[in-house]
């Protein structure tokens, strides 16, 4: 089974990576200590926050915080991201059950490959997602610790509160400076609003990626103009 059916070079085991400008310059081919790195800093972030949001739901009694948050992870994370997202990833060109790249391999692949660039409403749903995940637990955990303040807990338990908030922000503050700062300045998914790869080097890599460059020059991209 061909699994480089559109003939993405970073799919290509034998593709001439040396001669390449691109070369080390874009995170062209998968990498596990990457993918190792991604996933320890977002199953953290995700830990750390679902632990400040479940001591919330034990002091108030409202259950669904929890739920809510889990549902959006599993939803946004499996299906909703990637679908925005992923889906115009050269990686995600692959032909395999689940997305391989440098920050996942857990997703399925329930959707086909967009070799174009996302439009505006993609990048709109994927910043608010972002948005949604790092803000939810956060205003979750303040409500939690007005919540105690109203109703006169100890003092011990604030302070419980406040160390709980502090490690949730560390954990969300970690989970974007890694990927502003070491992922999407090298990443191959061009057209997602946080990537800030030079055009230069997106001419270049869709120049020999045929299929990428027919696509987003059909979406009124050109190579070469500013």
């Amino acid at each position: 089974m061909n699994k480089n059916p559109f003939n993405i070079c970073s799919l290509d085991q034998k593709s001439n990576c040396k001669s390449c400008i691109n070369n080390y310059r874009l995170h062209c081919k998968k990498d596990k200590n990457k993918l190792i790195l991604s996933l320890l800093v977002v199953f953290s972030t995700i830990i750390i926050s679902f632990f400040g949001i479940t001591l919330t739901t034990i002091i108030t009694g409202i259950w669904w915080f929890p739920v809510v948050y889990s549902i959006f992870v599993i939803l946004f994370f499996m299906v909703i991201e990637i679908r925005l997202t992923c889906s115009h990833c050269p990686f995600y060109a692959e032909k395999t059950l689940r997305l391989h790249c440098l920050s996942n391999i857990l997703s399925p692949k329930i959707w086909k490959f967009h070799p174009e660039p996302m439009n505006i409403y993609e990048k709109i749903g994927s910043i608010s997602g972002f948005t949604f995940l790092g803000l939810y637990p956060l205003l979750i955990e303040i409500y939690g610790i007005l919540y105690m303040m109203s109703n006169y807990y100890e003092m011990i338990m604030l302070f419980l509160f406040v160390g709980i908030i502090i490690a949730t922000i560390i954990s969300i503050l970690i989970f974007f400076l890694l990927f502003l700062l070491l992922y999407c300045p090298y990443c191959l998914n061009f057209s997602c609003p946080f990537n800030n790869v030079s055009k230069k080097l997106v001419d270049e890599y869709l120049k020999i990626n045929p299929v990428l460059r027919e696509a987003w020059e059909k979406s009124g991209y050109k190579i070469g103009e500013d």
